[in-house]
């Protein structure tokens, strides 16, 4: 908002147009200071001093505060909106208020009253209220009504009379680059001075850096300029020799012959050639020096096109280097669908029967139709050959079953071959005799190739899978056999494999042959296994990975999928690692060491697989909580008091403990303002928690409905007052995410409201996430708090496949969020160590920053002379995207009680640097999953 608009809305409020004919402008822009003040200092109880036509009356009461307003014009008054009027009233800055208020709002008044006046009024401002915004008139404004115009610090002077200070940490120039905000304090002067001596350092350091930024610029400047006019001489030298060449004789004489040649040897002619075989090895120094000529042209131009680049990036405003990014929400996959495509199972069996029984019994109990089996008998003896017949007989009409078989065993990839060109369907399956299906793993995987029309061939997880396998991928140098849990089915394995995935599927360099998904497109293309180089088995599903690689396709985990492996029942232990080692030969041999240790790399190191290989130990006991949760609590009915407007860490949590407790059966609703409705609604757009939205004071009626009240912030701690328990129900609780006190000013009401929330009411059930958190409210109050732990959605933040190249093929992208509401968080600080970070590694980092608008004058005022992207003010799943597709992330916070983005960035799969204050030593240890750093040093 300009300085302009704000004179105008109050003289134009004070008699200068008609009373409504900008209404809606003016209460815009004093809408932009409401919101500051409402994010900011978070005021119940406001009085606007010379409130004019009550415009920031009538914001802050829609943004749930209560304001009056006071105007000595009879006009003012007059022509405030009706339902604002009965809140205003006509009077001095000198009349006596009727009762003491949180903020008092003074803009732009006291420079109307002569000197004796203005001390009054300062005086009864300090009387009403500890907290004051004040702002007065430039001395360059010239206007007849301002008679009293002084410097800031005279009006600093009355208010120190009065014990009030600026308070120098607060930023209150969103109301006018002169504003300040006075609160009286109890602070020895001592402590006054230390606090501005402090900021006066900081300034002077400011000061001292653009100091010195300015003479390397300068200095810089001046060589390049010297630079710039040497080189323009050479240029200008050379220009002259290339006119005085031209006008020679000898380049009229060379041009002739030019065009003398041409008609005689035309390029590309057998003249031509046997001629410019004859001249080969000429040296003519006129074309040395016409090539050098054109060479050192070409150097001066680049070096001037650098120099205008320089000077261009020197005149730039810093404040309008950063790009806006666009960050996409994490979508969910739409449901699998009822699959259309047709499949060939192809099953290669020797011997085993008891495996190759239970492989088509699952087959036949979890496959949807169509699909047809294709049995490839490889001289199996006579148990397994008479039992595949009549399998084959009794299921031919069911499935299409087809029995082929090799009187003598020819070894799996002529056998897998053989099925391969029997088969005609969209897809063929080439599946192990010794595995056992789980249900719809058939249409996971089609779904998964379905995904993108460049993916040829896909793999399940498995036991043991070489890198598919779950949880783990080694063991004592092997692959290992990861046997399900006792009393844990196949297929209950794969129904938890199936729920808590989130189908990434990720791109593989291998995959292994135990299951393969292969599209038909892709096996006209490139044609069947290596029977030459692998007709003995083991190599040939990975030489068939990297020829698909290289004809241009993708190979891919459904991640959703699940098949149980017996592993190589066919091949004694022994045989399995000798034809491996022999394998590996001869695949090095045929395609290179390089792209298969590449490939290994990927698949032993990747982020996804990691993530979803530690997701998939977690699983078991995570269910199992699942399931104690239903016994002890399926049916209870809790409501969460959520008086949220903008998405954040705080609300984030409870939505998603939330959603856990809703799994477990317990009816969990939210409590939120109507003021708040569509700001929430359009920052939480699928949430799939019932919502109920009503004034403070309905929360009375609705409690006896539930359990238990909870309430969220310190605020909303008093709502849960008027609640009276009938027979210990409902229990009011208060979920204790922060030492609030920390976020306000001490001697301020705010400060008192959250230091008194701990103990408002005396059968309080206190819970907090950090012993951090618990150890302040129990040594600051004297309560204690239950530590429940810390908490991410695992299900949203989780690492993802990227989107572009991986580094190093790629900068580094460092992320850090600036919310500029919470100084905590110190968004100052963070943007400063961003800039030397950029300045440092230059090119080589990329810096996104997230929490902010471009819009917001709080975030003009920070650092912005260096190279930077904003992500803006991101919903949920937009940070989950935002976090995936970053390297490192960083939060220079001077405390923090759980560092929920941080917890969200690590479960993403990046690296992340944490404050040491506060409670992120409950999941981040120094240098073993994080930084932990001092960020007051």
């Amino acid at each position: 908002m300009s300085d302009t608009n704000l004179y105008d809305a109050y003289y134009f409020a004070t008699g200068c147009g008609s009373p409504y004919a900008r209404a809606e402008e003016w209460l815009r822009l004093f809408a932009s200071i409401a919101d500051r003040i409402m994010a900011d200092i978070r005021p119940s109880i406001v009085l606007d001093v010379g409130c004019a036509m009550g415009f920031l009356v009538e914001a802050l009461r829609q943004r749930g505060a209560e304001a009056f307003g006071v105007d000595v014009s009879e006009y003012a008054i007059q022509n405030v909106h009706p339902d604002i009027q009965p809140h205003c009233w006509v009077g001095s800055a000198t009349d006596p208020f009727p009762r003491k208020y949180d903020l008092i709002v003074c803009i732009e008044v006291l420079e109307h009253l002569p000197h004796r006046e203005a001390e009054q009024a300062v005086e009864n401002l300090c009387r009403h209220s500890d907290d004051i915004l004040f702002s007065s008139t430039p001395l360059d404004y010239k206007e007849a009504t301002h008679f009293n115009v002084q410097p800031p610090e005279y009006w600093a002077g009355l208010f120190a009379r009065q014990g009030f200070f600026r308070d120098m940490d607060f930023d209150a120039s969103f109301i006018t680059p002169w504003a300040a905000r006075f609160r009286k304090t109890r602070w020895p002067v001592a402590r006054v001075v230390a606090a501005y001596e402090r900021r006066f350092w900081q300034l002077w350091q400011e000061n001292q850096a653009r100091r010195e930024l300015s003479i390397e610029q300068r200095n810089e400047l001046a060589t390049l300029r010297g630079e710039v006019q040497e080189l323009t001489v050479q240029v200008s030298n050379w220009e002259m020799r290339w006119a005085e060449l031209e006008r020679s004789i000898a380049w009229s004489l060379l041009r002739r012959l030019q065009n003398l040649r041409g008609r005689l040897a035309p390029p590309g002619s057998r003249r031509n050639l046997l001629l410019d075989a004859m001249l080969r090895g000429l040296q003519l120094r006129s074309r040395e020096e016409f090539v050098g000529a054109i060479r050192f042209i070409g150097q001066a131009i680049s070096w001037q096109i650098r120099v205008l680049s320089w000077k261009t990036r020197l005149l730039v405003n810093p404040r309008t280097k950063g790009q806006p990014t666009q960050i996409d929400p994490i979508e969910e996959r739409s449901p699998i669908q009822a699959r259309q495509a047709s499949v060939d199972i192809i099953v290669c069996v020797h011997n085993a029967l008891s495996d190759v029984q239970r492989c088509l019994e699952a087959v036949v109990r979890h496959t949807n139709q169509p699909y047809a089996l294709v049995l490839v008998d490889d001289g199996s003896g006579s148990e397994t050959r008479d039992y595949l017949s009549e399998f084959a007989n009794s299921h031919r009409k069911r499935s299409d079953a087809v029995l082929l078989r090799n009187e003598e065993a020819k070894g799996y990839t002529r056998a897998a071959n053989h099925g391969l060109r029997q088969s005609s369907a969209d897809y063929a399956v080439l599946l192990n005799s010794d595995t056992i299906v789980t249900a719809r793993w058939l249409d996971r995987l089609v779904a998964c190739t379905e995904s993108d029309p460049r993916i040829g061939i896909v793999g399940p997880l498995s036991n043991t899978a070489s890198w598919q396998s779950i949880p783990e991928i080694e063991h004592q140098g092997d692959w290992p056999a990861n046997p399900l849990p006792a009393g844990m089915t196949v297929e209950e394995m794969g129904q938890l494999v199936a729920r808590y995935s989130a189908r990434l599927y990720p791109p593989m360099p291998f995959l292994n042959g135990f299951c393969l998904l292969i599209r038909r497109e892709l096996i006209e293309e490139i044609g069947y296994f290596d029977e030459e180089t692998f007709g003995a088995g083991y190599g040939e599903e990975n030489d068939y990975a990297l020829r698909t690689r290289k004809a241009g396709w993708l190979l891919a985990l459904a991640d959703d999928a699940y098949v149980y492996h017996a592993q190589s029942r066919s091949y004694s232990t022994e045989d399995r690692k000798r034809l491996a080692k022999r394998a590996d030969v001869l695949l090095a041999k045929k395609h290179g060491q390089h792209i298969i240790s590449e490939g290994v790399a990927i698949c032993r190191r990747s982020r996804v697989l990691e993530g979803i290989r530690a997701r998939s130990r977690a699983m078991l006991a995570r269910q199992e909580w699942i399931e104690k949760g239903q016994a002890g609590f399926a049916g209870r009915r809790v409501l969460f008091v959520l008086p949220i407007a903008a998405p954040g860490g705080g609300g984030n949590v409870v939505i998603d403990e939330a959603m856990a407790m809703r799994e477990m059966g317990v009816d969990v609703r939210i409590f939120n303002l109507n003021l708040y409705r569509g700001w929430f609604e359009r920052a939480y757009p699928t949430l799939e928690i019932p919502v109920l939205y009503g004034e403070k004071e309905q929360l009375v009626a609705w409690a006896s409905e539930y359990d238990a009240v909870v309430a969220t912030t310190n605020s909303s701690v008093e709502w849960l007052e008027a609640i009276t328990p009938q027979g210990g129900r409902p229990v009011r609780g208060y979920y204790v995410q922060d030492f609030e006190p920390y976020m306000y000013q001490p001697g301020t009401e705010s400060f008192q409201v959250a230091w008194d929330s701990y103990t408002l009411l005396p059968d309080l059930v206190r819970f907090t996430k950090t012993e951090w958190t618990r150890q302040e409210v129990r040594e600051q109050i004297g309560v204690e708090c239950t530590v429940v732990g810390p908490s991410v959605n695992v299900d949203l933040f989780r690492p993802r496949p990227r989107s572009g190249p991986e580094w190093p093929d790629r900068p580094v992208r460092i992320a850090a969020m600036v919310r500029l509401t919470t100084p905590y968080r110190e968004p100052k600080l963070t943007m400063e160590l961003l800039r030397q970070a950029s300045r440092r590694y230059g090119a080589a980092a990329e810096i996104l920053v997230f929490g902010a608008s471009l819009d917001d004058p709080r975030f003009a005022e920070l650092p912005r002379d260096f190279a930077w992207s904003l992500a803006g003010v991101l919903t949920q799943k937009q940070v989950a995207r935002l976090l995936n597709e970053v390297d490192v992330f960083v939060d220079f916070s001077s405390h923090q009680a759980m560092g929920l983005t941080a917890l969200e960035a690590m479960a993403c799969g990046a690296t992340v640097i944490v404050p040491e204050r506060g409670g992120t030593a409950s999941f981040a240890w120094h240098e073993e999953n994080s930084l932990v750093i001092d960020t007051s040093s």
